[in-house]
């Protein structure tokens, strides 16, 4: 022990005597205050006194002589506290906190190391301030510290023999290792609408030692002065679309940037920004042609652009430049030109020149359109045009009596001639005709039925001539009916026939009126057209007598149908022929033996005196004979008209206009509208289709023999591509496309798929979009979605085909989308059918261990793997191979971790493997070491326990695992104390084949003793103690308390240590007392070491009970109570003496000062006489003196005063002051009292 005096002695032998040398640690040791070498011939000894920590070692001891030497090593070790930890080192030091890292003291004081303190101070305060206490690990954060304070920290170990000396670090200023991080760059603003911006920004240029966890995107009002933050999640990308604004208001944003230190300084606010929608340069003007030129102008013409820029067009530029040189020149004047015509005049005459028109709107001047070629200014001879309006196209409808007006716009260059004439060549003398250069009228005052008819008008120059005719219809009284006649005359009926008039008074004539007239037996007819007129009547039919008539009916028809008729393909033919008879005939037309009835492409047009069929389109079976059949009461007649087809073939024509031979470029959400002349013969069938894709439903197709057309409304991009129309008929097929192009955000991205997954990460690949808009994609837009939310997060911007999203959380489930962004908007998205789980496959399996085999049979078990990939595992196949062998076979397929595999060959030897298996696939195999004979295993049994003993602390639970061995599997017994062991719900004994469990749960005192385990088998049996230590605080001391060296201050206190100490060593005695007047108990000391302690400071007559509490590392234990004593000595104060006298005296004896003992004194010498009185002392008051208390020290007191462990150290001071003072002795801010290391004087 540490303190104490430790010799090693030995003999020695040798011839001649040898000589001794005492070494430690190769150094030769030799006589000092601390160290005694005794040595004699054959005889030494080593005594080391006040042995410290630092004393222990190997002590070597050489004995030497011309015989040679032998040497004797005594291995010391000092049991003493422990030295100081080492290599303490402070890291992770934040504003708040620091990590303490240390290693175990190189000295351990020859006991094991309980556990730690920390302390710490401050180093402007000399106090140090526990951290922890019975730490046991060799890390500790320590917290709760203040900014900006400078600490130290000092670690000590403690074993069983006190407290070690402490290791201190060095000063450490409790600041965060970063700051906050610089400002971002000044932000910018890329796509703006109405309502929203899309802002980006860079990097700060340092992060402050931190890394960016958010930014906080800000904005401004140019009319408000507060600044408004726009995101409330997280922003870890460098761009974010602020939403939410008000149209036509101008903004400004900032950026912060926060790491773990704060917010950074706001960056550099971006500039203004119009929450407007974008707005761009108008497109090029479309078709630019040239009108007309002279020798000093050209007169063009264009389309406005199919792109307004998002803007309305606010005029156009023209310009023109020699074809040699490259300075334009800008003809339209500066304030702008709104028209989509324009002259350009002052020019050179039969100069080429190239001419450029741009579209001007509110961002600027758009793209220019070029006139196709070099144009000449020079005279040109255009051949003469009549320019009809849609009024003169149609019937010109007058009233008689009015004036006809006919205005007809020509051109010509030069200047045409102009000629009006009527159709049958009626005069125009009432017609008043006004010619000029570009126009030319004709009047006709108070018109008439005459008026009506074609009005002709010629054009003719130079160039040619131009003819044009106009309808005119005058609404009039139309004429009588023309020649009436008696069709057939019956007893009881008269048909009669008349023809139309010959004017109809400028309106088709709607009835007739036929009138009779009994008297006379005479019928007329009066017309009546459309406006309401009636004309004159027709002459009178004369008189008729009422009988009937009978002709037979005969057929009146042209020669060339006695001929077979020849008829084109496709054609439309017509069969007609006079009918009589009396009473009128019924018509039938035949084909064969079947009578023709009207059909779409068949028309019969019979009257009572024609007959008339009309066959449209004729096909092939439309030749052959036809017959005609009349019939009445007279009989019938029939004639023979035969059909002789042939196929006149034209192969079919489609006549795509200059227009749509390029490509078509039209908005999104505008209407599409193709139309296209078809021509063949036989009407070719025409069908629309649409190369990689079909036609929309609801577009609506329109054919026809002559022309096919498609119009699709509120197009979109995904109706891009190029259309196709072909017509076929027997001559052949003709096909053409059209390339039409929306001008629309792009399709999703083609292709998109996922790569790869990792457990933290996704790959993501794609192709173009298939459509791209009509404009080039300018980036790609990823996003995120996990499962449970419903909103989309961005992920980046990006130019590649391919991104990898890290770090993603492992095992969590995402959905993912690409978008494509063109010029015009953010396309439609690509994403993942199907939640993407962020896992891989399965690391292998942990170790593979051999449980049991028999020679049919092999029990594997193992370990599940390190990690499972992010995804469960969802069973586990086992493979086997003959050894040698590389031809493995799956055996097994299970979800625990451990299986049996079974129908070996007995013999034979196997080596096995396991496969863990996820979603994602398989892990690679894991191997069992060694192969494996498939036979019966005989084994002795063995139980071997890892230690002898065991501690629990009281209330927790233990759990003893005894690895053990046999075969075949042995019976496993456990005893307590010599008892067989009683299992319970708290104590219980599991059992494997490799080991036997004892678990106790919530501990108790009495689960402590010894635990016998007996294992045995056919081949015997083996046996092991366990000893079960319970710690728990510990009993009360074992009384009864002695009250000994009682006195009216003090009484000493004698007690014997607790029956039970819990398990542990006692570390101290807590003593109380009361006064037994009171119920309040006072701690005399919490620190007794010993069983004896010595109460002071007591009132003396006062009644005292004293009580003691037995205290270890777990607590204290229940008191035991002494009986009440009083405080007072065991005599009492005597009584007074008896009379004195004096027995004798001289005179130079009589009084004594000194205590006397016997009842006897005699006091010398004495002086004889009684001498005189001296002086009086004055007027004394009886009071008592005051002198303030003095302590004196020695001088060696003002330093440090060094002790080693082990020794005994006084300290002194001498005392002075009336009355006398009190002494009291503290430590620190404890006051010392006496104890069994510490005693007062």
């Amino acid at each position: 022990m540490a303190g104490e005096v430790f010799k090693l002695e030995a003999n020695v032998t040798g011839r001649p005597i040898p000589s001794l040398v005492w070494t430690k640690e190769g150094k030769e040791l030799g006589d000092t205050a601390k160290l005694e070498i005794r040595s004699s011939d054959f005889h030494t000894i080593l005594v080391n006194k006040d042995s410290l920590r630092r004393d222990g070692g190997a002590f070597t001891l050489t004995a030497s002589n011309p015989g040679g030497f032998a040497k004797f090593t005594f291995n010391v070790k000092v049991l003493d506290r422990p030295g100081p930890p080492d290599s303490l080192t402070v890291s992770d030091v934040t504003a708040e906190k620091c990590v303490l890292n240390w290693l175990h003291p190189t000295h351990d004081g020859g006991a094991k190391i309980e556990y730690f303190i920390i302390q710490r101070r401050e180093t402007s305060r000399l106090a140090w301030t526990n951290v922890a206490t019975d730490l046991q690990a060799n890390r500790f954060k320590v917290t709760k510290l203040l900014k900006g304070n400078e600490y130290i920290f000092r670690v000590m170990a403690v074993n069983k023999y006190g407290v070690g000396e402490p290791l201190e670090s060095e000063p450490v200023i409790c600041t965060n290792p970063y700051v906050p991080s610089d400002p971002p760059q000044q932000p910018e603003v890329t796509t703006i609408t109405k309502d929203s911006m899309v802002v980006c920004w860079d990097r700060p240029e340092h992060d402050g030692g931190s890394r960016i966890n958010t930014y906080i995107i800000e904005r401004r009002d140019k009319t408000g002065l507060r600044w408004v933050k726009c995101n409330k999640r997280t922003v870890s990308d460098l761009r974010f679309k602020v939403s939410g604004l008000t149209p036509g208001h101008e903004y400004e944003f900032r950026i912060l940037a926060e790491n773990n230190a704060g917010l950074s300084q706001p960056s550099a606010p971006s500039p203004l920004y119009k929450a407007m929608d974008t707005i761009f340069q108008p497109g090029p003007p479309g078709n630019p042609r040239v009108l007309d030129t002279t020798k000093s102008s050209i007169t063009l013409a264009w389309n406005k652009p199919v792109y307004d820029g998002g803007s309305e067009i606010t005029g156009y530029i023209v310009e023109t430049c020699l074809p040699e040189e490259d300075e334009w020149t800008i003809h339209t004047p500066k304030k702008g030109w709104t028209a989509t015509s324009f002259t350009i005049t002052s020019l050179r005459e039969n100069q080429e020149y190239k001419i450029n028109i741009c579209a001007t709107n509110c961002e600027g001047v758009g793209e220019p359109a070029a006139v196709p070629g070099t144009p000449k200014a020079e005279d040109r001879l255009l051949p003469p045009e009549i320019d009809l309006g849609a009024e003169l196209r149609k019937v010109v409808c007058i009233r008689a009596c009015s004036t006809l007006r006919l205005f007809v716009p020509i051109k010509g260059r030069p200047a045409p001639e102009v000629k009006w004439s009527r159709e049958h060549g009626e005069s125009l003398d009432k017609a008043n005709i006004e010619v000029t250069s570009s126009f030319t009228t004709l009047q006709v005052e108070n018109v008439d039925r005459f008026d009506g008819g074609k009005y002709m008008v010629t054009v003719e120059n130079a160039s040619g001539s131009k003819t044009a005719f106009v309808n005119v219809r005058v609404l009039d009284t139309p004429g009588a009916p023309q020649n009436l006649f008696i069709k057939e005359v019956t007893r009881d009926s008269v048909s009669l026939m008349w023809d139309a008039p010959l004017i109809d008074g400028g309106s088709r004539v709607r009835n007739y009126i036929v009138e009779k007239r009994e008297s006379t037996r005479k019928f007329r007819v009066i017309a009546k057209n459309a406006a309401g007129v009636s004309s004159k009547p027709s002459e009178s039919t004369g008189t008729i007598t009422a009988k009937d008539e009978v002709d037979p009916p005969k057929i009146d028809i042209e020669a060339k149908y006695s001929q077979p008729v020849v008829v084109n393909a496709g054609e439309t033919f017509k069969l007609e022929a006079n009918v009589y008879g009396k009473p009128v005939p019924t018509v039938h037309w035949m084909k064969g033996n079947q009578e023709i009835t009207e059909a779409a492409r068949l028309e019969i047009k019979n009257t009572d005196f024609t007959a008339c069929l009309v066959v449209k389109e004729a096909i092939r079976v439309d030749g052959g004979q036809y017959t005609l059949l009349v019939k009445n009461v007279g009989g019938e007649k029939t004639v023979n008209i035969n059909i002789l087809l042939e196929e006149k073939l034209e192969a079919p024509d489609l006549d795509l206009d200059a227009e749509m031979r390029k490509m078509i470029s039209i908005r999104a959400a505008s209407t599409l509208r193709l139309f296209v002349p078809v021509r063949g013969r036989p009407a070719p069938e025409v069908k629309w289709g649409k190369a990689e894709g079909e036609i929309k439903e609801t577009a609506q197709i329109d054919n026809t023999g002559t022309y096919a057309s498609l119009v699709i409304e509120n197009v979109d991009r995904f109706d891009s591509g190029k259309y196709t129309l072909t017509a076929e008929n027997a001559s052949g097929v003709k096909s053409v496309f059209i390339s039409v192009r929306v001008l629309d955000s792009p399709s999703p991205p083609a292709n998109f798929m996922v790569k790869e997954i990792t457990k933290n990460s996704v790959t993501l690949t794609w192709e173009p979009p298939l459509l791209d808009g009509g404009s080039k994609i300018k980036h790609y837009i990823v996003e995120k979605r996990e499962s449970t939310r419903k909103v989309y997060s961005p992920v980046t911007t990006c130019n590649r085909m391919s991104w990898k999203i890290e770090p993603l959380p492992e095992g969590g489930i995402f959905f993912f989308r690409v978008l494509a962004e063109n010029e015009y908007g953010v396309g439609l998205p690509a994403k993942t059918i199907e939640p993407v789980k962020i896992s891989e496959k399965p690391q292998p399996p942990g170790k593979v261990s051999l449980i049991d085999v028999t020679r049919k049979t092999v029990t594997l078990a193992w370990e599940k793997p390190v990690h499972d990939g992010g995804s469960r595992i969802s069973h586990y196949e086992v493979e086997l191979a003959c050894k040698d062998s590389e031809a493995w076979s799956v055996c097994a397929s299970v979800k625990a971790l451990e299986t049996v595999v079974t129908n070996l060959q007995k013999g034979e030897e196997y080596q096995f493997r396991v496969v863990a298996v996820n979603d994602k696939g398989k892990s690679d195999p894991r191997q069992l070491a060694q192969t494996v004979v498939a036979k019966d295993l005989v084994i002795e049994p063995a139980v071997r326990p890892k230690t002898s003993t065991y501690s629990v602390q009281v209330g927790y639970d233990l759990k003893i695992e005894v690895p053990i061995a046999g075969h075949p599997k042995p019976t496993i017994t456990w005893t307590k104390d010599g008892a067989a062991l009683k299992q319970t719900t708290r104590v219980n004994v599991t059992d494997t084949a490799q080991n036997t469990t004892l678990t106790i749960k919530d501990a108790t005192r009495e689960d402590g003793g010894m635990y016998s385990i007996n294992i045995a088998n056919a081949l015997g049996s083996k046996d092991a103690t366990i000893e079960v230590i319970t710690l728990d605080k510990p009993g009360p001391p074992t009384g009864p308390v002695k009250l000994e060296d009682i006195s009216a201050e003090s009484i000493t206190l004698t007690w014997e240590p607790p029956t039970y100490t819990g398990g542990c060593q006692i570390s101290n005695y807590v003593v109380e007392k009361r006064d037994t007047t009171t119920t309040n108990w006072v701690v005399v000391s919490a620190t007794v070491a010993r069983t004896t302690f010595k109460v002071s400071n007591l009132k003396t007559g006062a009644e005292y009970q004293f009580r003691i509490y037995a205290e270890n590392r777990y607590g204290k234990s229940y008191a035991i109570d002494s009986e009440p004593v009083l405080a007072q000595y065991p005599f009492q104060e005597p009584g007074p003496p008896g009379t004195p006298y004096v027995s004798s005296y001289t005179k130079d004896y009589m009084i004594n000062k000194t205590l006397i003992q016997d009842c006897r004194f005699k006091s010398t010498p004495l002086e004889e006489g009684i001498d005189k009185p001296s002086e009086s002392t004055g007027s004394i008051t009886a009071k008592d003196e005051v002198e303030p208390p003095k302590c004196e020290t020695d001088a060696r007191y003002n330093q440090t005063i060094v002790i080693n462990a082990g020794e005994t150290f006084i300290l002194e001071a001498s005392v002075e002051g009336k009355p006398i003072p009190t002494i009291q002795w503290f430590k620190g801010d404890v006051e010392v009292e006496n104890s069994a290391r510490a005693e007062i004087k």
